[in-house]
């Protein structure tokens, strides 16, 4: 454990409806990526040793890189050590606050070692060089810019040279659809232009958008993630840009069917906290620049919201990476 640990900007309460709506968001996530995997295919895992899941929250990743076949038959556990002539695989998970670890019992059928960790402070040394690979995930409406450079050069200290950083980021913004999406060598998003549409997508934006904003968190994440892991020491060996789909457009592809709702309720509970954090603040406005001063106000736009969603869908982008420690 860190002698210091940092303060959470996680604004959602912690409980068990946190923990099942995080374990229905990474399978949505997953279906989406249409991997079927919790890693992407260009990753040989049959040579690594130990692996670090950071933010880990509910272990949902670290569970599910647990049961591939090439890793459940290596995992290290106590009293049920790999046979002789195998190269085992050791688990660690962790989280700057461990209120959404599960059950010690759960954790140990895997063998996963936890320890709370603030991912903006230096690792402890047992860990400097020790991972083969780190996983990291959403946490961009965690980390400012300043807590992205010490995040990315504290997790290149835990690995081992050309050890693999993967890790996927969402830009919080809602477009129309994917083709209103800039491309991916565009200089980044038109914020002026998606907080001020005067319609239903400008006010979840005015809620989204702004809340990371006003945070000082890096909106256009996933475009900035390639120069900030390079100067990191990272080199970006793979990119792999995933559309979310919200609503309609969920509804659109077959493959996603059990999560159309899901898909819908997910971003209006997120949306209400973040949007009440706005409120409290005197932060919250409507696309036109009018103050929103009131929970019933917040509401209606909470309504448009999710009825523009039904109706006409949205889409917004989650890039995956898989960079590489220089030597």
């Amino acid at each position: 454990m860190t002698s210091q640990v940092g303060h959470s900007l996680y604004v959602i309460p912690a409980g068990t409806p946190e923990k099942e709506r995080l374990g229905k968001q990474y399978a949505f996530k997953r279906a989406l990526s249409q991997w079927n995997s919790p890693i992407p295919p260009s990753l040989d895992v049959s040579g690594i040793a130990n692996v670090l899941d950071i933010g880990a929250g509910t272990c949902v990743w670290t569970f599910d890189f647990a049961n591939l076949p090439e890793v459940r038959s290596r995992l290290n556990i106590p009293g049920k050590e790999p046979s002789k002539g195998t190269n085992p695989v050791q688990l660690y998970a962790c989280d700057i606050e461990t209120k959404f670890f599960p059950d010690r019992a759960l954790l140990d059928e895997f063998g996963v070692k936890t320890f709370q960790q603030d991912v903006t402070t230096p690792f402890p040394p047992k860990y400097h060089g020790k991972f083969d690979i780190v996983h990291l995930s959403f946490l961009f409406l965690c980390l400012t810019r300043e807590g992205w450079t010490k995040a990315l050069r504290n997790i290149n200290q835990v690995l081992k040279p050309g050890g693999i950083l993967f890790m996927d980021e969402v830009d919080p913004i809602l477009y129309p659809n994917i083709a209103a999406i800039p491309d991916e060598d565009a200089p980044g998003h038109d914020l002026k232009t998606q907080l001020t549409r005067p319609d239903w997508l400008g006010k979840g934006n005015r809620m989204y958008t702004a809340h990371s904003i006003e945070s000082g968190f890096v909106t256009d994440l996933t475009y900035r993630l390639p120069s900030m892991l390079n100067a990191a020491g990272f080199e970006v060996k793979e990119s792999h840009r995933v559309y979310g789909l919200l609503g309609k457009h969920a509804a659109d592809r077959p493959d996603l069917a059990d999560f159309v709702e899901f898909s819908i309720e997910n971003f209006v509970f997120v949306f209400r906290h973040l949007a009440k954090n706005l409120l409290a603040k005197d932060k919250l406005f409507t696309p036109d620049g009018t103050a929103v001063k009131t929970e019933e106000e917040l509401e209606d736009m909470l309504r448009e919201v999710e009825q523009g969603a039904r109706r006409e869908g949205a889409a917004l982008i989650d890039t995956f990476f898989v960079a590489i420690k220089k030597s």
